[in-house]
């Protein structure tokens, strides 16, 4: 109980004192008849509990009494509500007040504090008395009444309890009751009038609601845990891994084991007999169940509970982050209510009428199952109620309960199992990329998904084919589960017969005007420039409180008041109609305004960058230029489908112009290779092979830097990604068999041509950049046949036409001419095999491709599948220059040229992305940032961007709007 909300109350009209309790900063909640005889806006006195004396007596009036006869007042009515109106009073600094309602049959402990008459002392003043006992539900039910028995302490005798009443009565945290009089049935029982009786008389949660009180009644069970009710983690009955899945698990082993066996084969002594082989076979098993050992996961708990510990750290350090971005770098939160919609059956049980921010970890830990829909308006506060309920469970000294553990849901691919996408997702996200042990977490209960976005898998005003799946994959999954979806939206949904079983649906409310004020005042550093908000904000029909209505605008609200200028113009709208909407689209663009300026303000504690907002400003603008909320596809039909909603690091070229990025990218790619040229035909020069043969074999890498420069001026370019994990994934072999298929394809016209030697050396060459390249680096629904319809015959042509040049310089030659023809049948089928499967509705960028954990990971997977493969190419030119004999040189030259080819081959012929965004800075020629990618993160860490799987959006519709007008 907090003591300084305990009230004494003097009526001088009846000379009669009692109890009160302070819900609000002003408002008193006591007994009706404690203030019989004073009329509405009458005069009482009250004080504050001071255990040192040293409050005074203030005035106060009655702002609520119940609709009954002045001559007697029903019990369940007997309840009032002051405002305390004394000019000295200054309310205490506490935490909202939280009301309770008391269910079940089984008893609470409860706890009061008033100012009987027992505890009068001698100069008249009353001391304090609590009221520790129990509620008892079961008693009293058909007069709707509470009945407390006081059973430990003082119990006073029945006149000596006169004084109590009114005082509050709590049972925990909550509020639930006023002590009214003391029942005759025996000493110390007393009757209380419960909070949520009085809540349905009229006015009076209207009154609370005028006053500043935030008025939610949560439902109080004093029933004692039960261990053997139900177990602490309900299993979830996972469907089996699919075949994919079940195939990567076997395949770690199974290449442990075979590499085993060949090793030790590869060893073996003269003459072995069959001892040697059956014991490499032996081993090899051996090896591979061991390896299947230590990759599964433990089935002691210890293991499991580590990294259940393990996953509730990373989880809640990552939604603090995400939740203060979306409070505008602070974290106070609006205690926003919602309310629980009654669906046509398949409705969770336990489900309470309404709730709000602060109570919804109570809330869903009521729930049986703990399944939930979060639905809401735009800008109504639906992701961020999703990370309040991770923020407020994980918060908690004592939870062990699942981890909820927060997912975007745009990027589902709805084709994979729920089980299979989600355990990637949280390996990848939040376990370092352990998929067993998420499957493993998963399956036990350990883990509550929280999804956002179901509304966003599609495009608006459209069908919703990817969000009818996702319920439908999801009603198969009986785990806890939290989900949210926009209003309209998911009532659609629900009427075609498409929504979540087994769960409760919310919807959140707009916000109250005490809210929103409660709101601002806790954001504010300065109270004094909201003085005269409050009640423009409270009163009906003006704009102030039209606008303010939601989470979105209420947080541009308080970002304008922390400055002086946006506090003033804030101002300016205090007794602005709402009729006519002309005032309020004025007051929606000032708080736009205001914003950017709000966020550019100096802290000390950020050494970064400072960006102006005026510089700001303008960049965004030109940024979100061509931005909408549909999908646009390139108007020659070439290219992928563009999310122009999206601000993807890859796909922002059309911000310098049609031509300009993509052109200067062209120019970039010749930049990278002319030192190349030059250092290899100063190379060939120094050992007299210019201008034959050196000439031919400088022809020969022509068609590298035409196709690369073709490449970069496309429309549309698959940003390059090494994704080590394929390499364990049937897709990933599948793509090396591939590679092996063509080296082996090249090999038969080489090898009576050419000879062994070189077709070997070619062979091995183009399987190797081809097979690990496709495997490590390309999206998985690419057509194969016409992917190797094109590559085949543009690897042939390659090696053929170097085998006739200067295929006698040795192998050495097959195997650069082997690597050239690979990634050139790579660079010339990928685009081929990807136009062929966006015939068959495929071929689009990943929407969440792994390895790809934000926006601007597209861009720097890039630039490190550059470097790998210029790297690769540097050892090579290495080795040639300085080992073979026709081509050595010097090593300083050596050096040169090895890091030449290297800049060639990696940013001037695999890093496209990397060259389209140079194209795109040196294009727009200072209108953008230089350093374009810190901007971007910057304006994410703000609260301006939000991160939607690989791309970067705008954080609110609204916000878009008004940049791009």
């Amino acid at each position: 109980m907090d003591q300084t909300r305990v009230m004494e109350i003097w009526n001088p009209a009846s000379k009669r004192s009692g109890s009160g309790y302070l819900i609000g900063d002003h408002l008193v909640l006591t007994a009706h008849h404690i203030v019989a005889g004073v009329a509405l806006r009458g005069g009482v006195e009250v004080r504050r509990l001071d255990p040192e004396g040293g409050t005074d007596w203030t005035a106060a009036e009655p702002v609520w009494l119940p609709d009954a006869e002045a001559s007697e007042v029903p019990p369940d009515t007997d309840g009032a509500l002051l405002r305390i109106t004394g000019p000295d009073w200054r309310p205490p600094v506490t935490p909202p007040v939280r009301f309770g309602r008391v269910v079940g049959k089984h008893r609470l402990p409860c706890l009061g504090l008033g100012f009987p008459d027992a505890v009068t002392r001698s100069d008249h003043v009353r001391d304090t008395m609590p009221i520790r006992g129990h509620v008892d539900p079961l008693h009293g039910m058909k007069s709707r009444m509470t009945t407390v028995h006081v059973d430990e302490g003082i119990t006073p005798s029945r006149s000596g309890w006169s004084g109590s009443s009114g005082a509050g009565l709590l049972c925990g945290p909550h509020l639930v009751a006023i002590v009214t009089t003391e029942m005759s049935l025996a000493p110390g029982v007393l009757e209380a009038v419960p909070v949520s009786v009085l809540a349905e008389l009229p006015g009076f949660e209207e009154t609370l609601h005028a006053h500043g009180v935030h008025f939610v009644t949560e439902e109080v069970d004093g029933a004692p845990p039960d261990p053997d009710d139900e177990p602490d983690y309900t299993p979830v009955a996972l469907p089996p891994p699919s075949p994919r899945h079940r195939l990567r698990k076997l395949l770690a082993p199974a290449a442990a084991g075979t590499t085993t066996t060949l090793a030790l084969l590869a060893f073996s002594p003269p003459a072995p007999g069959v001892t040697w082989p059956v014991g490499s076979a032996l081993s090899g098993l051996l090896a591979g169940w061991s390896m299947d050992w230590f990759r599964g996961t433990r089935a002691a708990g210890d293991g499991r509970e580590a990294a259940v510990r393990r996953l509730r750290e990373t989880v809640r350090r990552e939604v603090g982050r995400r939740r203060r971005q979306l409070l505008g770098n602070d974290d106070k939160a609006i205690n926003v209510t919602f309310v629980t919609l009654p669906q046509d059956g398949r409705d969770a049980d336990r489900a309470w009428p309404r709730g709000d921010f602060a109570g919804i970890a109570r809330y869903l830990d009521a729930l049986r199952p703990q399944r939930l829909v979060i639905t809401g308006g735009p800008g109504s506060g639906k992701t961020l109620l999703a990370y309040e309920l991770v923020h407020r469970s994980l918060a908690r000294k004592h939870y062990d309960g699942p981890v909820p553990v927060p997912v975007d849901l745009s990027g589902w691919d709805t084709g994979v199992m729920f089980a299979d996408w989600f355990s990637v997702r949280l390996s990848q996200e939040y376990l370092g990329g352990s998929e067993t042990r998420a499957r493993d977490l998963l399956a036990s209960g350990r883990v509550m998904p929280v999804l956002d976005g179901l509304d966003e898998m599609d495009p608006a005003d459209g069908a919703r084919p990817r969000a009818v799946a996702a319920l439908a994959e999801l009603n198969r999954f009986a785990g806890p589960l939290v989900l949210t979806c926009r209003s309209d939206e998911y009532a659609g949904l629900s009427r075609a017969g498409q929504r979540l079983l087994d769960c409760a649906t919310v919807r959140i409310e707009r916000v109250r005007p005490v809210d929103g004020w409660r709101f601002l005042v806790e954001r504010t550093v300065d109270r004094a420039r909201l003085a005269d908000l409050e009640k423009d904000l409270c009163t009906a029909g003006t704009a102030m409180g039209a606008v303010l209505s939601s989470p979105w605008m209420l947080t541009l609200a308080s970002l304008a008041s922390q400055t002086e200028a946006g506090a003033a113009r804030l101002l300016t709208f205090i007794g602005a109609p709402a009729s006519g909407g002309r005032a309020q689209e004025e007051l929606r663009a000032t708080l736009l305004e205001e914003l950017i300026p709000s966020l550019c303000e100096r802290d000390p504690a950020d050494r970064r960058q400072r960006y102006q907002a005026e510089a700001v400003t303008r960049w965004l603008r030109l940024l979100t230029a061509n931005l909408s909320g549909d999908r646009a596809t390139p108007a020659d039909g070439r290219g992928a489908a563009v999310p122009t909603r999206d601000l993807a690091i890859h796909t922002l070229w059309p911000v310098a112009g049609a031509r300009s990025a993509r052109y200067a990218a062209a120019a970039i790619t010749f930049a990278c290779w002319l030192p190349a040229l030059i250092s290899l035909a100063a190379c060939l020069h120094h050992n007299h092979a210019l201008p034959l043969p050196g000439a031919v074999l400088l022809a020969l890498l022509t068609p590298a830097p035409l196709l690369s420069a073709w490449t970069a001026r496309a429309r549309y370019v698959e940003p390059r990604r090494i994704l080590f994990q394929r390499l364990g994934s049937r897709l990933g072999w599948t793509r090396i068999f591939m590679g092996a298929t063509l080296g082996g394809v090249l090999m038969l016209p080489l090898t009576p041509a050419f000879g062994p030697g070189f077709a070997l050396a070619t062979g091995t060459g183009s399987a190797a950049v081809f097979g690990f390249g496709l495997a490590l680096s390309v999206r998985a629904d690419i057509d194969r046949p016409h992917l190797m319809a094109v590559s085949i015959p543009t690897a042939l042509s390659v090696t053929v036409g170097a085998g006739f040049l200067v295929g006698w310089l040795g192998d050495f030659v097959g195997l650069i001419a082997g690597c050239g023809a690979g990634a050139i049948g790579l660079a010339a089928g990928v685009p081929a095999g990807l136009r062929a499967a966006r015939r068959n509705n495929g071929g689009e960028p990943d929407p969440d491709p792994p390895g790809v954990p934000t926006p601007l990971a597209p861009l720097r997977n890039d630039v490190m599948a550059g470097a790998v493969s210029g790297l690769v190419v540097v050892l090579l030119t290495l080795y040639g220059t300085l080992c073979i004999e026709w081509l050595r040189v010097p090593w300083p030259l050596a050096v040169l040229t090895a890091l030449a080819c290297g800049v060639a081959a990696g940013p001037g012929f695999v890093a496209v992305t990397g060259r389209q965004y140079l194209g795109l800075l040196l294009a727009t020629r200072g209108r953008l940032p230089w350093r374009l990618t810190a901007f971007l993160r910057w304006c994410h860490e703000r609260g301006l961007l939000r991160s939607a799987g690989t791309a970067y959006q705008i954080r609110h519709d609204e916000l878009l709007e008004w940049l791009r007008r």
